[in-house]
């Protein structure tokens, strides 16, 4: 766990920056809630995804998931906080940045693989030969895809922060039972039964 990202640009533009050095981070949240109208305040958690660009990612009953730019992650965060009562809260900053740059280097070393490989296929003499550099081809050609697609994953994550919010329904007896705090001392001593049947 990590502190969550403070003022100034965020992760956001790293991940398209090929002369980057800033480290990548991947910005995750959750939350539970008690509040007194679920579905209104799971409204208001999609209207903050909303006004700063962000997404909706999943939605049910009693919890919603949404995607926001990473730049915007701490002000979304805070805005949730002040939707209802925090039971949980729980902030994860994951720096990505070694798995990413390793990635581009495998990633770099394969497709100069796949290049030599495609070169011996032009010169192969014989079909058993093509058949074998045809086989290594294809597997070179499997993981470079297989890196591609985990670079173009971590990149979003970096981009859009998940912040996922679980609510709890309060019971409105927890304001119908007070306690109550009486305006004058004289009145507590009539009796609040007694003054209810006034």
């Amino acid at each position: 766990k990590g502190q969550a990202p403070g003022p100034g640009p965020g992760p956001g533009g790293v991940i398209a920056d090929p002369s980057r050095k800033q480290p990548i981070l991947i910005y995750r949240a959750e939350f539970s809630l008690s509040v007194y109208e679920v579905q209104k305040s799971l409204d208001a958690v999609d209207g903050l995804a909303k006004d700063v660009g962000g997404y909706l990612s999943r939605r049910d009953d009693h919890s919603i998931t949404i995607r926001v730019p990473a730049e915007h992650f701490q002000k979304v965060v805070d805005s949730i906080a002040k939707v209802g009562d925090v039971l949980h809260r729980d902030v994860v900053s994951e720096d990505v940045t070694a798995e990413f740059r390793d990635l581009e280097v495998q990633l770099s070393n394969l497709i100069a693989l796949r290049a030599r490989f495609e070169k011996l296929l032009e010169k192969a003499g014989k079909v058993e030969e093509a058949l074998a550099i045809e086989q290594q081809l294809g597997r070179v050609t499997g993981e470079i895809e297989r890196i591609k697609g985990r670079l173009k994953l971590l990149g979003d994550q970096a981009r859009y922060s998940t912040i996922t919010v679980r609510f709890e329904a309060r019971s409105n007896q927890q304001v119908q039972q007070g306690p109550f705090v009486l305006p004058l001392p004289w009145l507590s001593q009539v009796g609040l039964r007694r003054l209810m049947s006034l």
